[in-house]
């Protein structure tokens, strides 16, 4: 289930009672961070392991790398395992970090729908939204002629989108209508 809280982008601000903010849940944000994480520094171990197999074959993808990897590795020692399991675990928390950085937070209230980013906030008025529904991974409001008026991917889980949109009155379609 989605994180539902009261949220604030100003930590002073009271925000309203009437509005639901959905996020990924934090349950879900750990496991992404650790597998990724994680999984970069057993590709670490890997190198280290397999690294002298790999230079050996007839060809290679990527060679001049695995070389310097190679290098790094003879030369430092049993640090040069530890420098492989710290970047590839360092690479991990990268892409970690950019998967979290491009999920929304959705603030739904009776007046408005606030999709905020990272690095930026859009509003959707109420009287701008005819409808709203979940669709191939993201959350679609149409406008009043049946346009997509927003399209945002989320992980958000589609029965708390639903649930949160018809907390606040909007009309919440379970198939696209062009579908």
């Amino acid at each position: 289930m989605a994180a539902v809280d009261k949220y604030s982008r100003d930590r002073d601000a009271t925000p309203p009672a009437d509005v639901t903010v959905l996020r990924v849940p934090s349950d879900d944000v750990a496991v992404t961070w650790l597998l990724l994480a994680g999984g970069g520094a057993g590709l670490g171990v890997a190198v280290y392991l397999l690294r002298d197999w790999a230079l050996s074959l007839a060809w290679l993808p990527f060679r001049p790398v695995l070389v310097t990897l190679d290098e790094i590795a003879d030369s430092w020692g049993a640090w040069g395992l530890v420098a492989l399991v710290a970047l590839g675990a360092g690479v991990g928390a990268a892409f970690a970090s950019d998967w979290q950085s491009k999920q929304p937070r959705l603030e739904v209230t009776r007046d408005e729908v606030v999709v905020a980013y990272a690095k930026g906030v859009r509003r959707y008025r109420r009287a701008d939204v005819r409808e709203a529904l979940h669709e191939g991974g993201a959350l679609v409001l149409l406008a009043a002629d049946g346009t997509d008026l927003a399209r945002v991917s989320t992980e958000v889980a589609a029965r708390d989108l639903a649930a949160a949109f018809r907390a606040h009155g909007y009309v919440w379609t379970e198939t696209s209508p062009g579908a």
